[in-house]
C-alpha cells in the first residue's frame, strides 16, 4: 500500500485536518492551516507532488435528486442545474455541480459553490497538492448492508457526529449535513417528507468517541427512540466512500494533465533553453550582418578590377561580365594549334621571293588559314601552293586576278583529316 492523504475541511475557510497513512509506520493525524499542512506533508513524506482526498463537510455541499426524461439523458450536465434555479438563492452560475449515475428517469445530483470550492482547489495546488477525489461528508458515512432475509428490505440511516456537525446518509446519493443543535428539527423534517410512522429505519451511528457517540444519542428525536440501530466508533476519515458517493472531481474540477506542475518542475530548464535560443539567434544575426559587410567589400573589390578593364560603361554584375570576357579570350577546340599552322605556312611563303604576303586570316572553328598573295607571276602563286602541299597540308586557291604585272590570289590553308 502507498502513502494515502486524506483532508478534511468542516467549512469552506476553515482550518484543515489531514490523515497521512504510510506503508508499516503509525497513521498521523493532524490539524491547522494549510501551512501546518504542508509542514506536515514535508516532514512525513519529502518535498514534491502529492496526491489527496478530500472531504467536504457542513452545508458546504447540497445533495438532491431529480428527475429527466430519456430524451434528455444526453444533455443532463446543462439541463439538470436548471431545475434548481428556482430553489437556489442567487445565480445559477456560481454553482458547480456533479452528477451520479442516471437511472430510471432519476439522477441524483450534488452542488457547491464553484469560487469557494476552486479557491481551496488553487490554495492546495500552491503546495502541490493534487486534488484526486472531493467527496461531500454528507454522504461519506456507509450504510452498512443488511443480512438477506425473506422479509422486506431493511431500511438503514447512517449518521455521524464530527465534532458539531453531523452528517446524514439516508440513501442511494441522498445525504445532508446539519449542526448537532438542529439535528433532531432535521430528522423530523425528514421522517416527515418520507412519511415514517410505524416503518423506522434501522440507524447505524458512529462517532470519533464515546463521548460524541453518546451525544449522538441524545440528540436524536424521541420518534427514533424505537428504531433499531449499531453503533461503532470511527472519524469521518476512517469511512471509504460507497459506489453511491458523488465526486465533485467533474467538469472544470476533473483531472488534467499537470501542465502546471510540469512547468514549476521544468522552469529553469526552459528559461536556460530559452535564453540558449535567444544568444543563438543573436549571434547568429550577427554573423549575418557580418557577412553581409564583407560580402560588400568584395563586390566592391570585384568593380575596382573590372573598372581597370573596362574603364567606362555600366558595371552592372561586373562579375558575370568578367567571366564572360574570360571566356571568350580562351582558344576554342582545335583551333588553339594556330602557332603550329603558321610554323609551317609562313616559311613555304618566304622561301618564294617574288610573292608578298598582304594578310592572314585564321578562323578557330574549322582551324583554316586564309592567305591574301601578290606574286609578279602566276607561276609563283602554283609553285606556292604546290610547296604547302608535299609538306601535307591542304591548299586551295579560292580566287586569282591579274593587274598588269601584279597577280593577286587568295588561298585557303588547312590539315588534312587523317
Amino acid at each position: 500500500m502507498s502513502e494515502q492523504i486524506t483532508l478534511y475541511i468542516s467549512h469552506y475557510g476553515s482550518d484543515l485536518t489531514w490523515l497521512i497513512r504510510r506503508p508499516e509506520l503509525p497513521e498521523e493525524l493532524g490539524q491547522g492551516n494549510s501551512e501546518a499542512l504542508g509542514l506536515a506533508l514535508d516532514r512525513a513524506l519529502g518535498q514534491g507532488n502529492h496526491r489527496a482526498r478530500l472531504i467536504v463537510g457542513g452545508p458546504q455541499v447540497v445533495a438532491r435528486s431529480l428527475s429527466y426524461q430519456e430524451k434528455e439523458k444526453r444533455h443532463l450536465r446543462k439541463l439538470m442545474p436548471f431545475q434548481l434555479e428556482e430553489e437556489v438563492i442567487g445565480d445559477i452560475d456560481q454553482f458547480h455541480f456533479a452528477l451520479g449515475k442516471a437511472q430510471d428517469g432519476v439522477v441524483n445530483v450534488v452542488y457547491t459553490e464553484r469560487t469557494r470550492l476552486a479557491e481551496l482547489f488553487a490554495q492546495l495546488a500552491e503546495m502541490n497538492i493534487e486534488i484526486v477525489q472531493a467527496l461531500p461528508a454528507g454522504l461519506m458515512p456507509d450504510i452498512p448492508q443488511p443480512e438477506a432475509t425473506d422479509e422486506s428490505p431493511v431500511d438503514i440511516w447512517a449518521i455521524h457526529r464530527q465534532d458539531e456537525l453531523v452528517s446524514i446518509h439516508y440513501g442511494q446519493s441522498q445525504g445532508f449535513t446539519v449542526t448537532a443543535n438542529n439535528l433532531a428539527a432535521a430528522v423530523e423534517l425528514l421522517l416527515k417528507a418520507q412519511n415514517r410512522v410505524d416503518n423506522l429505519p434501522h440507524l447505524s451511528l458512529s462517532a470519533p468517541d464515546e463521548n460524541q457517540l453518546e451525544a449522538l444519542e441524545q440528540a436524536l428525536p424521541a420518534s427514533l427512540a424505537d428504531a433499531s440501530g449499531s453503533t461503532r466508533l470511527a472519524s469521518l476519515w476512517d469511512f471509504e466512500p460507497g459506489s453511491d458517493c458523488i465526486d465533485l472531481c467533474q467538469g472544470e474540477f476533473s483531472q488534467r494533465l499537470p501542465i502546471e506542475r510540469w512547468w514549476k518542475a521544468w522552469r529553469t530548464v526552459a528559461i536556460a533553453g530559452a535564453a540558449a535560443v535567444v544568444v543563438y539567434i543573436a549571434t547568429l544575426l550577427i554573423s549575418i550582418n557580418q557577412l553581409q559587410n564583407q560580402n560588400l567589400e568584395i563586390r566592391k573589390d570585384i568593380e575596382q578590377v573590372f573598372r581597370t578593364i573596362v574603364p567606362n560603361g555600366p558595371a552592372n554584375d561586373p562579375e558575370r561580365r568578367l567571366r564572360i570576357m574570360a571566356r571568350d579570350l580562351e582558344p576554342q577546340g582545335e583551333g588553339g594549334q594556330v602557332m603550329p599552322l603558321l610554323a609551317e605556312v609562313l616559311p613555304k611563303v618566304q622561301s618564294q621571293g617574288d610573292i608578298t604576303l598582304k594578310g592572314v586570316y585564321y578562323t578557330a572553328e574549322s582551324d583554316e588559314l586564309s592567305l591574301n598573295l601578290q606574286a609578279g607571276t602566276f607561276n609563283a602563286i602554283e609553285s606556292l601552293r604546290g610547296g604547302i602541299e608535299s609538306a601535307g597540308l591542304s591548299a586551295e586557291l579560292l580566287s586569282a586576278s591579274a593587274q598588269g604585272d601584279t597577280h593577286s590570289a587568295r588561298m585557303k590553308v588547312k590539315r588534312e583529316l587523317p
